[in-house]
């Protein structure tokens, strides 16, 4: 059992030595899964596999989400590796592997149908993240809350590994790390961050080529769907918090896909004097998806906490039940309220 008494539970010897004893791995992540999450699990994959190169082991890694990728994260994983239970992959096929690595998330709830497979086999389970919300997914755990993504825990595991970087690690790691730091922008971007980044560039990644293929490959329908979401965003507390939210009747009418709703939230964050950044995105299934962006001192992770959810203070994600409206409400109850708790005088909605 790793350490969890501390937030950096990075137990290096330990860790290494479970993986080159392992053989047979499957890797997962979060359903809706990002950049960190997806670059995680290729990074990792390719680095067990090139360890077996190195070691004269053979090691049978699997990736399976319990989402497909979104077709605008496709790019990632031009081999097409990642499987999912959506695809046809059950956890009866899983089963037998030594070890289920969960990247990039500490909640069961996020592992959707990948949930049952982790409960089965907890024993197995080991988590690699930098999120601080967690719950008893595993008793192993590898977690560094101050790394601005998994894929730099990823990173180094792979270099302690002694596995040389090739441009099928870095390229996904680069991916991951770029983008949990808002392409190297948010506060989190420090000098190690940069320096990795140097690494995985002299190591293969072109950051220009994936910028293009994640950022500069929009649809119409996507524009019209983000024009749609501004157009009916709303100011509170001087506008220093927007609120915006996607319904159902959006999808439909722009021709939009639930992946294009990525990064969304963050569109809000350019408005001049915007601090919080809110959007609920009503869900297939009914459920809303909440998502919280901080540019103050306001916790993030606390908010989302208050509906099940977790993250980081700047950035962070909850599920809640419908109906639509009144869930708007609640959020904007315990917006309202935290806004209030650190002194700022609430104001009506501008």
């Amino acid at each position: 059992m790793f350490p969890r008494d501390h937030a950096m539970r990075l137990d290096w010897a330990s860790l290494l030595q479970l993986l080159r004893e392992t053989r047979s791995f499957v890797l997962t992540s979060h359903i809706r899964p990002d950049c960190d999450a997806l670059g995680s699990e290729l990074g990792l994959a390719a680095g067990l596999e090139a360890l077996g190169e190195i070691d004269g082991v053979d090691r049978e890694v699997r990736i399976v989400n319990a989402q497909a990728t979104p077709p605008s994260l496709a790019c990632l994983d031009k081999a097409g590796r990642i499987e999912s239970l959506e695809g046809g992959v059950t956890a009866a096929d899983l089963a037998a592997s030594e070890m289920l690595i969960v990247l990039d998330t500490s909640a069961t709830a996020q592992l959707g149908g990948m949930a049952e497979l982790a409960a089965g086999m907890r024993e197995k389970v080991l988590v690699i993240d930098h999120h601080v919300s967690e719950d008893d997914i595993s008793d192993r755990w590898f977690k560094d809350t101050a790394a601005e993504a998994t894929a730099r825990i990823v990173a180094e595991i792979v270099m302690r590994l002694g596995v040389p970087l090739s441009p099928a690690i870095a390229t996904p790691l680069f991916a991951g790390l770029a983008t949990d730091t808002g392409w190297f922008r948010f506060p989190n971007a420090g000098g190690e961050t940069f320096r990795l980044a140097s690494r995985l560039l002299d190591a293969g990644a072109s950051p220009t080529t994936l910028y293009r293929e994640l950022f500069e490959q929009e649809t119409l329908a996507r524009l019209h769907l983000v024009g749609r979401t501004l157009a009916g965003a709303t100011a509170s507390h001087h506008g220093r918090v927007i609120t915006s939210t996607v319904r159902q009747e959006d999808f439909q009418a722009t021709g939009a896909v639930r992946s294009d709703t990525e990064d969304l939230v963050n569109q809000t964050l350019a408005v001049k004097g915007t601090e919080l950044a809110v959007i609920l995105i009503e869900q297939d299934d009914g459920t809303i998806k909440a998502s919280f962006r901080s540019r103050c001192d306001l916790d993030c992770s606390r908010l989302a906490a208050a509906f099940g959810g977790g993250g980081h203070k700047a950035a962070a994600g909850a599920t809640l039940s419908g109906p639509f409206d009144e869930a708007v409400e609640q959020v904007r109850r315990e917006v309202d309220a935290a806004w209030t708790a650190r002194g700022t005088p609430a104001a009506a909605a501008v």
